[in-house]
């Protein structure tokens, strides 16, 4: 084949040197015998001498050793009518070949024998449509059986002659043809490509953009970039097929494949390529075109797809339908046939269809068949049994050969009233079902469209049937709905039932809880024919139940909440309670005995210090109760920040036992700010006694406060035990305390009691806390709107 390919473009480049068309006529032999193994190539003119066609021997080239034939009496100025069936295989444009040894023609044997042919190959030359000769191959050394694609591709060569004898007129026709010849030259109906299977390098002609859309600079030569163009359903059998074809296995590369369009959509194209070898026999390059084949591809497609949906709507009709010929000799039956009468479909064709009929003969059959019409008769089935049956009949023509055939139905009317009867009922009764519950009924297609929907939709969603129909129900789904519905879609695709619950848009622009049950309708057949849903508002029911667990919850809550407090005050009150009456114990031994200012001093700052703690706690116990039962009421008025911290500071932090100070700084300037004393400083006195509590014998506590635009915030950091990384959670539950406070007094209701007196004032509060420092920070508006 590579011998083929270089002798043609040889051949070409010859036909296309503007010089004396014999020099190229001469030049284009010598290059396709020398390149193609044959012994002789030579080129016989036409010629008209005295009303008679003769062919002249032209132009010759041999192959070293063997005789030349040019200017031989015997060869030229002979009549075509010398050998029978030349003229006119010939004058066809059609190629002859043949072995010399096979030919019925005496004197073409002869004179082929006396030139030492043992085989030959001749193709017509035709320019401006004209006979004008014919080129001719030799091989004298073997009976060459001459290949059909051989043969193809060198009546090209004989088609390009003829052009270039006719250079000036049709030279457009010439670049064209030599184009799709050779896999070199532009087309404009098809794109070329060249694999280079050493580099791995592509290139291809200029008119991709045209087809594919993509510029060669956007192509580049990468095989992974064509890799990437090609669809992924067709990526093996395009590799499979390409390396069957490199490696011998198969003699032919071509087949159907999508290619991506710089737009996103996707091209049918019509594929092949020729396998070139260089000099060592070695694959080097593959050469090939690509057609768009989008159209015709579609077109198939949409072919079988009618055919097939045609095939199953006649053989999923409840009647018998046929096809004869104007005899009555049966040619088709859809599957209703053996359904009804018992036969085997493709025992009953070639029958005659009078063999199953009765009470109708052939002549009211056949009379006036120009006119659809229907005859009543009975139907035999195998059994012996006749059925009760109307005949629709009517004349067809088969445009393929217009021949005339009767394509006719058969109804079992016996069951036709029947079945007409109960569908009657049926419906009704489906009717009233759909039309009466509350229930929104609707059937789809597979791929959710609705095509029917119950009447009591308007109730349940605010529209009308006729604005839900042919519509696409996920247009109406809240969008984090979808993706689960999307899931269960395809389950039911698969032919599973599911419950779905989801959101759906109503008219006027509320989402509402449906609970939706889906099944697969199938038809009497047991084909699956559509999706029905069957959904209901379960918006309040869901409401119920989210209030039911929030009622749970909440019970839940206060159960534990009310174990915490038990617990809680029970070991509170019990400790300080204890140490009172054991230090008044001991006070009372001291008076008796004898009076130390200094241990009497001692015995009442402990009985102070724990009957302020029990003070402290019934506090924080009444103020979390006024609380949570809404009784707290706030009084909002204009401070003056500074001075109130000033007074908290002085009032409650001015003689700490350890000796330590509240450090107070100020970021920004300073404003006026709304807010409830009483709630503010509890909150505060809360959050520094903290501070100081659990920081004994740190450095001094800070208080940071900063003025921004629209609020300020206030922060109290101390560099104490800090907080427990997994204890963050509960800091804001009620009576909680971490496990690392156990030996610090406290009631565990200090935190909660600030965050909720926060919230009040519309502020928020969050704890950072990493080891040896813990960070409060809250945040509040000037303005309590």
């Amino acid at each position: 084949m590579i011998h083929l390919l270089k002798a043609i473009s040889e051949a070409n480049n010859h036909l296309l040197k503007e010089n004396n068309i014999n020099d190229s006529l001469q030049e284009c032999i010598s290059a396709l015998g020398s390149n193609i193994l044959v012994d002789r190539c030579y080129i016989f003119k036409n010629e008209v001498k005295g009303g008679v066609l003769i062919l002249n021997y032209e132009f010759e080239w041999c192959k070293e050793g063997v005789q030349p034939f040019i200017g031989s009496p015997e060869l030229s100025g002979l009549p075509y009518d010398v050998f029978p069936g030349l003229f006119e295989t010939l004058n066809q444009n059609l190629p002859l070949y043949g072995l010399v040894s096979k030919s019925d023609n005496v004197l073409f044997r002869e004179t082929m024998e006396m030139q030492g042919i043992l085989s030959y190959l001749f193709i017509p030359i035709f320019s401006e449509d004209q006979f004008w000769g014919w080129i001719g191959f030799d091989d004298c050394e073997s009976e060459r059986l001459w290949q059909e694609e051989e043969v193809n591709v060198l009546h090209t060569v004989a088609r390009n002659i003829g052009i270039r004898l006719n250079q000036d007129k049709v030279l457009s026709i010439l670049e064209t043809t030599l184009d799709e010849l050779n896999f070199y030259m532009k087309s404009s109906n098809q794109a070329k490509w060249e694999w280079n299977l050493k580099t791995h390098q592509i290139t291809y002609s200029y008119n991709w953009m045209e087809i594919f859309g993509y510029t060669i600079e956007e192509l580049g030569n990468s095989l992974e970039v064509w890799r990437e163009k090609v669809h992924p359903e067709d990526y093996d059998q395009i590799r499979n097929q390409l390396f069957n074809y490199i490696f011998k296995k198969t003699d032919r590369y071509d087949g159907v494949a999508r290619i991506l369009h710089k737009n996103g959509h996707y091209i049918w194209t019509k594929y092949s390529g020729i396998l070139l070898l260089d000099s060592q026999g070695t694959p080097s390059k593959i050469i090939g075109t690509q057609i768009d084949i989008s159209a015709i591809k579609e077109k198939e497609i949409e072919l079988a797809q009618q055919r097939n949906d045609y095939d199953n709507m006649v053989n999923n009709l409840a009647e018998i339908v046929f096809k004869t010929d104007l005899n009555g000799q049966l040619l088709f039956l859809n599957k209703h046939w053996g359904k009804i009468t018992g036969y085997n479909v493709p025992e009953c064709i070639g029958q005659n269809i009078f063999n199953f009929l009765a009470h109708i003969d052939p002549e009211s059959f056949h009379q006036n068949l120009n006119q659809s019409k229907v005859l009543e008769g009975k139907l035999i089935n195998n059994k012996g049994k006749k059925i009760s049956v109307l005949l629709l009949l009517s004349l067809q023509i088969d445009y393929k050969d217009n021949s005339q055939f009767i394509l006719g139905s058969i109804t079992d009317i016996n069951d036709l009233i029947s079945l007409r009867k109960e569908l009657e009922i049926s419906e009704e009764k489906y009717r009233f079902i759909a039309e009466n519950t509350s229930d929104l009924v609707v059937q789809h297609q597979f791929n959710g469209i609705v095509k029917y929907i119950s009447n009591n939709c308007g109730r349940i969603t605010g529209y009308s049937a006729e604005e839900l129909l042919d519509k696409d129900p996920y247009q109406f789904i809240h969008p984090d709905d979808i993706q689960e519905i999307v899931t269960k879609h395809n389950n039911i695709l698969n032919l599973r039932n599911e419950v779905i619950t989801f959101r759906f848009l109503k008219k006027n622009q509320e989402y509402v809880w449906f609970e939706t049950s889906v099944k697969i309708i199938r038809d009497s057949a047991d084909y699956v024919i559509g999706i029905q849903t069957s959904s209901r508002d379960i918006t309040q029911r869901l409401k119920y139940q989210e209030e039911v667990k929030l009622a749970l919850e909440k019970q839940s809550e206060l159960n534990d909440l009310k174990s915490g407090f038990v617990t809680m005050a029970s070991h509170q009150f019990r400790t300080p309670l204890s140490v009172i009456y054991s230090n008044i114990e001991l006070l009372n031994l001291k008076v008796n005995q004898s009076i130390n200012k200094k241990e009497i001093k001692t015995i009442t700052s402990r009985i102070t210090s724990e009957v302020d703690r029990m003070t402290e706690l019934m506090n924080n116990i009444l103020l979390f109760g006024e609380n949570e039962s809404n009784k707290l009421k706030i009084d909002l008025k204009k401070i003056a920040f500074s001075e109130f911290i000033e007074r908290v500071i002085e009032t409650y932090y001015q003689n700490e036992k350890d000796g330590r100070k509240l450090i107070v700084s100020t970021i920004g300037t300073e404003q006026k700010i709304e807010t409830d004393e009483r709630l503010l400083i509890h909150i505060l006195t809360n959050l520094i006694s903290n501070a100081f509590k659990y920081s004994k014998g740190c450095q001094n506590p800070e208080l940071l406060i900063t003025y921004l635009d629209h609020n300020y915030t206030i922060e109290i950091i101390d560099y104490g035990i800090g907080i427990l990384p997994e204890e963050n959670k509960h800091l804001f539950k009620s009576f909680f305390r971490g496990s690392n406070t156990s030996n610090i007094k406290g009631s565990g209701l200090g935190l909660i009691v600030a965050k909720q007196f926060t919230e009040l004032l519309k502020g928020t509060i969050n704890i950072q806390s990493i080891p040896f420092n813990t960070r409060v920070v809250l945040e509040f508006p000037y303005l309590q709107k």
